[in-house]
């Protein structure tokens, strides 16, 4: 008889028990990485170490002296010099860093996209500014109890400099790429004299000669708007900058156009917005707050023009299946979002439609409020002004600008599309040559002294400067009274703006041609969803 081995129970099943992620686990890891780095890396260490005894030593002998505003103005200055003159610089060798050690492609494997790559890398040097900063805090309660200080100010201006550092940094970590280290080294030095002469001048603004924190008087001065018109083309500049370092270390497949063409469309919605709603403020003054905003809008536009002109499209399944997914309102927005100049000059020119509106919309308010009665005092002077020549300039000037971005675009698509390659330097070729035409007319017109040669220039948008200077008699033709060109102002304008017009409209039937090829793209990605 065998004796059996007693059965044992089955033990339970071992149950996972739910962790929480670590704290790093939630963030970009190229965001860890390279704060992880940052925090053990000596400027930043012995940085913090001497801006701590530094200021350890200015609180003590405030508290002896109270009343010494050199002391004070040494208290921001320490500050000033970590937050925005050291760390910033950490930022100006990130990206080349990578580039030369070969581990762009390696980042690239792991899906990190440009974006979240030059993102991260200036994320971990903010972060450290404020780690900066907040250890300042202590030290700023302690001169608040000795007397004297106006903490909310103090606080607001604490701030303004972390900001300032901030911008510095994105614009140092943006153009990090740059191969050449003389240009980055410039760069390094241009961005720290800029912002140390801005730390410079607040200082002595307020503890020059008695304590002035200011910022109350610039708010009466300005108000919320003229903040907003600080606030904006800094932040799109700091937008710019990392877009520009995503574009470099990025892969090509990336559809980088849609956050470049919403942050400028952002940036104009604001300007507009700010700019139109100042005419109805009785206050002749406004009107150079107006003129801001237009000078604002019309840079950006240019920057997101150059933008969307020079990408080149990109036309492959996995490029246009997002937005082949969401149907034909998505194979819609693609004609204005796809990676590549023919969407860009569909959204230029729908982008261009909604600023003439714009402008009609402003002059028939002017229209009702003049005709209504009791023109303000704004409107009037606004009339006034708009008779004179300074409309037909500002027309051209702007318009002219404007008509020019599509030119190089269409004279290489018709004539060197298949002998060179697109870029700025072809972009920058192309202007040089309609220039130096134009100036060709020019100097041919005023050697022989007739006037109406300027008319061969018809087909440059920015012809209209010559034919201004002729018709108002302000140049050489003063000699010869017969010769004058016979066009009037509203008939430069007229002729101005059908050159314009021309321009983009063939700009617009080149991009419809090229939207075959994606076309055909997009049937493929279709096919392959079924």
């Amino acid at each position: 008889m065998s004796a059996t081995a007693p059965s044992l129970p089955a033990s339970p099943l071992p149950v996972a028990v739910p962790q929480l992620p670590d704290f790093s686990e939630r963030l970009s890891p190229m965001l860890v990485k390279e704060l992880r780095q940052g925090m053990r890396s000596p400027v930043f260490v012995w940085g913090l170490i001497v801006m701590n005894l530094f200021l350890s030593v200015i609180v003590w002998l405030t508290m002896l002296m109270p009343e010494d505003e050199s002391l004070h103005q040494a208290f921001f200055g320490a500050y000033c010099a970590l937050v925005c003159g050291l760390l910033p610089l950490r930022a100006a060798g990130a990206l080349h860093d990578e580039l030369r050690g070969n581990t762009i492609d390696t980042l690239i494997l792991t899906r990190l996209t440009g974006w979240r790559i030059t993102l991260g890398k200036w994320v971990a040097v903010v972060a450290q500014q404020g780690l900066a900063a907040v250890t300042v805090l202590p030290y700023l309660i302690v001169r608040y109890f000795v007397g004297g200080v106006n903490l909310p100010m103090e606080l607001a201006w604490l701030a303004i400099f972390l900001l300032a550092g901030m911008g510095s940094a994105a614009i140092l970590t943006g153009f990090s790429w740059i191969k050449y280290f003389l240009f980055r080294a410039a760069l390094m030095m241009g961005m720290t004299y800029l912002t140390g002469r801005f730390c410079k001048q607040v200082l002595e603004e307020i503890f020059g000669y008695h304590r002035n924190y200011r910022l109350d008087e610039i708010y009466q001065d300005v108000g919320w708007k003229g903040f907003l018109l600080l606030l904006i083309p800094a932040l799109h500049l700091g937008f710019f900058a990392l877009d520009v370092g995503a574009s470099k270390v990025g892969s090509p497949v990336e559809n980088r156009a849609v956050k470049r063409r919403l942050a400028g469309l952002a940036a104009l919605a604001c300007y507009t917005g700010i700019g139109l709603t100042w005419p109805v403020l009785p206050f002749l003054e406004h009107l150079v707050d107006l003129k801001h905003c237009v000078v604002l809008g019309g840079v950006t536009f240019l920057l997101l023009a150059l933008q969307a002109l020079l990408e080149k499209p990109v036309n492959l399944v996995s490029v246009v299946l997002p937005w082949v997914k969401r149907g034909w309102p998505g194979r819609l927005a693609g004609r204005f979002f796809y990676m590549g100049w023919p969407s860009g000059v569909m959204f230029l020119s729908v982008l261009l439609a909604g600023f003439i509106g714009a402008g009609w919309w402003w002059l028939a308010g002017r229209d009702v409020a003049v005709s209504s009665g009791s023109p303000s005092a704004y409107w009037t002077y606004l009339d006034v002004y708009s008779d004179s020549d300074y409309l037909v300039e500002l027309v051209s000037d702007w318009g002219t600008v404007i008509g020019m971005i599509p030119v190089p675009l269409v004279l290489w698509q018709i004539f060197f599309r298949n002998r060179m390659p697109w870029h700025l330097g072809i972009y920058g070729l192309m202007l040089m040559i309609v220039g130096a035409l134009q100036l060709g007319i020019v100097a041919l017109a005023a050697t022989m002294e007739k006037p109406n040669l300027l008319k061969w220039g018809l087909p440059i948008p920015t012809m209209s400067w010559a034919w201004i200077g002729e018709s108002s008699d302000r140049d050489w033709t003063r000699a010869s009274a017969g010769a004058f060109l016979s066009w009037s102002n509203l008939d430069i304008i007229a002729v101005s703006g059908i050159v314009i017009q021309v321009w983009w409209v063939l700009a617009v039937i080149l991009a419809g041609r090229a939207f075959r090829e994606t076309r055909a793209v997009e049937q493929e990605a279709a096919a392959s969803l079924r």
